[in-house]
């Protein structure tokens, strides 16, 4: 039976609920708020990269409302620890009273057989260790379908052998096999078939209950008619089970409500503090990205050149002219320039925090070892990064546009640092992949009854196979990582990926996203190049090298495949994440 809702027409929906308390939820934050209730794993990974560590510093993240993703992180971690708890309870009971019953050993032979398929499907065959781990799987599989066959004849066995021994030690006396199932009855003093069959009905309930929730949660409150103003409510802050939620996760969520505010009114230049290889923390995979160590050339005949070439000169010329793109919007799809930004960031390692963190030096990046680092430094410090890079504190100017309702990001980041013979130039252009499609359910979620019912069920089935994995999940705590006063680990500190990392796709999902990326990257790059050249002649030097070296990075047809870490080859392809250095053409 299919239950249809009424036909409603969104839009005068939305004209008669103009005055919403709360704007409509974007694609992605909407996306990812279903992710929290449909994946366990994206769900746990948000959880320790952005909840357990109050010492984490609160991490850009383009188009994303991040506190509503983070609130139904906790709401869904909550409830499924009571849900496989109770589970974990059912299921020992139902073991301890069914031992030796043909109905154990048939469900166990249910769950066996329909384990196999998503035990496969699950392999991902590009990832080495993929297939080991699922082999290992599927050997445990199978040993449970061999001991489910076997288990009535090792009853038996165990029961024959009981009887020999009481026998060998009570000549002539009447014994009864001792099984599992009389403690029930001698304890309690039920009958342990009722136990067991109220037990696994109890069990189906919980798990039929539980679909049903997610499915009405997603489809309510994070369905396409989330994205209209004042059509969909948000989900009650004092819901159990974030009013049952740790303290701990709780009070880094607010952290995250409260967002990167500047620490003081001189502090304004953005900060970010990553750990790992990859300091562009929020902008996916860099793509097609090049340096160039300049030597100046002074062009003959001229004159003291009205200004000299400076690091602040350089990127207040080539920031101007990038942002003119916003007045030939024209250019893009749906005039999307006209909401490029451009702005300077400073990016620094946590492990170079640390090893300098009782140096006066640091206070403006982290003021203590028990706070999370700033999110923006003071005009002061920022101004000496500006023109006098530290090895672990660099400027950057970066452009962003974010594209398709959000969902694409490009962003890239120059670095340039000026002396007055050589001028070294860095430019890294990364794309935010769009959502996976696994994520995105809730659009084609209907109001059928029996879809959540029916996974209910299969899961039921599948419990013997799922069970130790709950039992696991219900007793898991994701605790912070170990420190104390004698030891500083740096990894508390920085960040790694943002909530839209984490649920990135491998590929766009459509054709035009790809050609896109490449359309902006482009686009910029053709505002770029004019102006250092421009900025190079105002000053008295020849653009002559640069215009040639430029002509071999933007016309070979570079492709890099790999980490933002990868080696910058101009002309030819690169497989593999190697740390390299750069290798500049021949002129």
């Amino acid at each position: 039976m299919t239950v249809h809702e009424p036909t409603t027409d969104w839009t005068s929906f939305a004209a008669e609920h103009a005055e919403a308390e709360l704007p409509p939820l974007d694609d992605n934050t909407r996306y990812l708020a279903a992710a929290a209730h449909l994946d366990r794993r994206y769900c746990d990974e948000a959880v320790r990269e952005l909840l357990v560590e109050d010492t984490r510093q609160v991490p850009l993240t383009p188009g994303l409302d991040t506190p509503t993703v983070l609130t139904e992180v906790v709401a869904a971690r909550t409830r499924r620890k009571f849900r496989d708890g109770a589970l974990a309870l059912l299921t020992i009971v139902f073991v301890t009273t069914s031992l030796g019953s043909p109905f154990l050993g048939g469900w166990l032979t249910w769950a066996a057989l329909l384990s196999v398929r998503p035990i496969w499907r699950s392999v991902r065959w590009g990832r080495p260790g993929s297939g080991l781990f699922v082999a290992g799987k599927l050997m445990a599989v199978f040993s449970l379908f061999i001991g489910a066959i076997l288990l009535p004849s090792i009853a038996e066995a165990i029961s024959a052998l009981q009887s020999s021994s009481s026998g060998s030690s009570r000549a002539g006396s009447e014994t009864t096999p001792f099984v599992s199932s009389d403690l029930v009855h001698s304890w309690f003093g039920l009958d342990p078939a009722v136990v067991s069959v109220a037990s696994a009905l109890m069990m189906l309930v919980i798990l039929i209950a539980d679909r049903v929730v997610v499915w009405q949660t997603v489809r309510r409150y994070f369905g396409r008619r989330a994205r209209v103003p004042g059509a969909v409510r948000r989900p009650s802050p004092d819901r159990l089970a974030l009013l049952f939620s740790p303290p701990r996760l709780r009070r880094t969520l607010d952290r995250h409500r409260a967002g990167r505010v500047a620490e003081s009114p001189d502090a304004r230049v953005p900060l970010v503090v990553y750990r790992g290889r990859n300091p562009f923390v929020g902008a996916g995979t860099s793509v097609t990205p090049w340096s160039l160590a300049l030597p100046l050339e002074r062009l003959d005949g001229t004159g003291s050149p009205a200004e000299p070439l400076t690091t602040a000169r350089f990127y207040a010329e080539v920031g101007k002219a990038v942002e003119e793109l916003q007045r030939h919007a024209a250019l893009s799809p749906d005039e999307r320039l006209r909401d490029l930004r451009v702005e300077g960031r400073v990016f620094s390692p946590a492990e170079g925090l640390i090893d300098r963190v009782h140096e006066p030096v640091t206070t403006p990046y982290l003021a203590g070892v028990s706070q999370p680092p700033a999110h923006h430094l003071p005009t002061e410090e920022a101004g000496r990064i500006y023109h006098r890079p530290r090895e672990w504190a660099r400027y950057y100017l970066c452009f962003q546009v974010e594209t398709w309702n959000r969902e694409l990001v490009l962003s890239a980041f120059l670095h340039a640092a000026v002396e007055e013979s050589t001028l070294y130039i860095e430019w890294t252009p990364c794309v935010l992949l769009p959502i996976r499609e696994e994520f995105r359910a809730g659009d084609k979620m209907t109001a059928d009854w029996w879809r959540p019912v029916g996974q209910g069920i299969l899961r039921w089935l599948k419990l013997p196979v799922t069970g130790p994995g709950r039992f696991w999940a219900a007793l898991k705590v994701i605790r912070p990582l170990p420190h104390d006063g004698h030891t500083l680990n740096a990894d508390r500190y920085g960040c790694a990926r943002t909530l839209r990392e984490l649920a990135a796709a491998e590929a766009a999902r459509d054709y035009f996203q790809v050609v896109d990326a490449e359309r902006y990257t482009k686009l910029l790059e053709s505002r770029l190049v004019p102006a250092i050249s421009k900025v190079l002649s105002d000053s008295g030097y020849s653009p002559a090298s640069f215009e040639r070296r430029i002509a071999a990075v933007t016309t070979n047809n570079v492709t890099i495949h790999g980490g933002n870490t990868g080696p910058m080859v101009f002309g030819g392809v690169v497989e593999g994440d190697v740390s390299g250095g750069t290798l500049a053409p021949r002129i």
